[in-house]
């Protein structure tokens, strides 16, 4: 594929610029054409033609919220909520907005979701859901997280805004997502009983068309695919000439509105961008080509679903998706979040929950019962499942038989066959106690006979840290050091590669593997204890490599990899990196302060970058594309670490190793 990164004129970039800012809701018509909707057509035999994307219209929404960092509730948020409402009015949809303010733990979110709707004639119709999220992380321009997934979004609705339709369509722009997708619940909220049994299902669209990491795929709750899943994947092959795959995807959009009784798809890549979430994610770092393969993809599908011959598909969608009658199925290998809200527990389930009970301990804390059913430990038949929540974060589950009839000692045996034996046996009132540790996991289960049946009681445990193994810094294992599992070969390949330069000007470290489990320690740089001139770098797999010897996320593994060994450079060689590195930063923020004091009030004040530390410039450095053009502050930091000669020879081995660049 032809690489074509987003580029908007530099003048007209200008002018939208300062109109978004302001306030203004639209583009200026005197630099860029004006947008109109679709055409009606004439109903045809099957599937009604729908033209292709228009890559200038992409271009331009791209450039235009990607002006400016626009976090939940702040003004460039709402110019781009202002915008993206004119944009479909003018497109012919009855446009509304859904404006929202949520207490949370610490403070409160502010979030406007924009909803655009096309009316079938039918008003019993069924009704499609078109998702995006136009918020971006605080500090980031959020070209691809996510203005390329509204441009997408817009485009889409721009193209579908003409054809015949039996199906109610709604384009739903959302906001908060950065905020644990606070828009989406909202949203998903306000929906009646009436409209969730008439929704077919939602197809959201993500961050997308990253020049890095192109792999487009079909995200949905379990990683199984959907009916509109599966339609969306049968034209991405006629599009792309290559099916888009299914992955998984818990939780945020996904499990929110599953937890409501309705599937949904999203449409993204495989892996963020490195750029993605900080101030290099900028246009240029999107590919317009792809953004305009998945419009094509996602109105080839959709016009199927709008064409007056195509038969209702509410049925196909309940049937296939058993909405009344689905069961959640905790696998044993995946860890129970401790210390989520019950909102997010339950769009991670993908299932709603019941409150049975509120009450307060003796401390005055809030206790909440939520109720679940469930399966569990690879049984069929379900649990009744409580999880208990202090203070908002989930500490205990609570597990009880339902109608498997099971005896205690029977479930004594699948535990074993699970856990191994029992970590203890105590003996209690109606039968043994047996307390299993899962270190992998980090989980204590207690299984507690009673008269007439048992209890499972699940809690958070903290395990010790375990060695695996050693390796010297040249890449060798000290002798009578343990061997690796296939698994961990590979990771262990990545970090010799990182941490064990063959550039001898580049500090290198011994590599220790050592697991405390899924979470808590993950990456750390110590001195060795027994000597004054050698760094180690400890690295717990289990929160990298999954038991396929695949890497859990691999855009956070290598960022956190990364980051490391900055850590080590400036730790190993504080005079010759950290000493000039922190010059420059108090140099920018110095200059930084007097643009302030001299213009008050500027767009400079409201956008002021966050300075990352060493170990995050560095990472950045090495992942992501040269910020040659970029200017601002967070870029002069990246841009840093290119006058060092053997540090530009290691970005190049590790580049090359990790098949972001080609030799040379």
């Amino acid at each position: 594929m032809n690489r074509i990164r987003c580029q908007v004129p530099k003048q007209g970039l200008l002018l939208l610029t300062a109109a978004l800012l302001s306030g203004c809701a639209g583009p200026s018509t005197r630099v860029l054409p004006q947008r109109q909707g679709g055409t009606m057509q004439e109903v045809p035999d099957e599937i009604p033609v729908v033209e292709e994307g228009n890559s200038f219209y992409l271009q331009e929404s791209l450039g235009i919220l990607s002006a400016s960092a626009r976090p939940a509730g702040s003004r460039e948020e709402d110019s781009a909520a202002r915008y993206i409402q004119k944009l479909l009015k003018d497109y012919g949809y009855a446009v509304s907005r859904q404006r929202f303010r949520q207490k949370t733990e610490h403070d409160e979110v502010i979030g406007t979701n924009v909803t655009a709707v096309r009316q079938a004639e039918d008003p019993d119709a069924d009704i499609l859901l078109v998702c995006t999220w136009h918020d971006s992380p605080p500090d980031s321009p959020g070209a691809g997280k996510n203005a390329s997934g509204v441009s997408v979004f817009l485009e889409t609705a721009r193209l579908l805004s003409g054809l015949p339709t039996d199906t109610e369509l709604r384009f739903v722009s959302l906001s908060a997502h950065e905020r644990d997708a606070l828009g989406a619940r909202m949203y998903a909220k306000s929906l009646s009983k009436r409209e969730r049994e008439r929704l077919i299902g939602v197809i959201t669209i993500g961050p997308c068309g990253a020049v890095d990491t192109q792999d487009t795929v079909l995200a949905t709750q379990d990683g199984r695919g959907t009916m509109l899943g599966e339609l969306i994947r049968e034209a991405s092959g006629g599009v792309t000439g290559r099916e888009w795959e299914f992955a998984e995807l818990a939780g945020q959009e996904n499990g929110i509105f599953a937890s409501y009784g309705i599937p949904a798809v999203q449409v993204g890549q495989r892996f963020d961008s490195f750029d993605f979430g900080t101030p290099l994610d900028t246009v240029d770092t999107v590919d317009a080509e792809c953004l305009s393969q998945i419009v094509d993809t996602l109105c080839q599908s959709v016009s199927g679903i709008m064409s007056l011959d195509t038969p209702s598909m509410r049925a196909k969608a309940h049937f296939e998706n058993n909405w009344n009658n689905f069961i959640y199925s905790q696998d044993p290998g995946q860890r129970i979040p401790f210390g989520v809200s019950p909102d997010r527990l339950q769009a991670l389930f993908g299932i709603p929950g019941k409150l049975a009970v509120v009450t307060r301990d003796a401390k005055n804390r809030s206790i909440e019962r939520y109720q679940f059913s469930m399966n569990w430990f690879d049984m069929d038949q379900p649990f009744k499942t409580s999880c208990y929540f202090t203070d908002e974060q989930l500490d205990l589950v609570s597990l009880i038989p339902g109608g498997n009839r099971l005896t205690a000692k029977e479930m004594q045996e699948q535990l074993s066959l699970l856990y191994g034996e029992p970590h203890k046996k105590n003996l209690g009132p109606y039968g043994l106690d047996c307390v299993w540790l899962d270190e992998q996991r980090g989980m204590q289960l207690e299984l507690i006979p009673g008269k007439e049946s048992f209890e499972i009681e699940i809690c958070a445990y903290t395990p010790q840290l375990k060695p695996i193994a050693r390796f010297n810094p040249d890449g060798t294992q000290p002798e009578g050091e343990q061997a690796l599992t296939p698994e961990l070969k590979s990771l262990k390949d990545l970090c010799s590669t990182m941490f064990c330069p063959q550039e001898e000007a580049c500090p290198a470290a011994q590599l220790v593997f050592e697991s405390d489990g899924e979470g808590g320690r993950t990456a750390s740089v110590v001195k060795d204890a027994e000597t004054s001139d050698i760094w180690e770098v400890h690295i717990d797999p289990a929160d990298f490599v999954r038991a396929d010897g695949g890497m859990r996320d691999r855009t956070g593994t290598l960022i956190t990899l990364e980051r490391t060994y900055g850590q080590l450079l400036a730790a190993a060689e504080p005079e010759r990196y950290a000493a000039g590195y922190d010059a420059l930063v108090k140099g920018l923020e110095a200059r930084t302060r007097g643009i302030m004091e001299a213009e008050p009030g500027s767009s400079i004040t409201r956008t002021q970058e966050t300075l990352p530390e060493l170990a995050d410039a560095f990472a950045m450095y090495v992942l992501a594309e040269m910020p040659v053009d970029s200017p601002g502050s967070y870029q002069e930091c990246v841009r840093y670490f290119y006058q060092f000669e053997e540090l530009n020879t290691y970005r190049s081995a590790v580049r090359i190793a990790l098949g972001l660049q080609t030799e040379e």
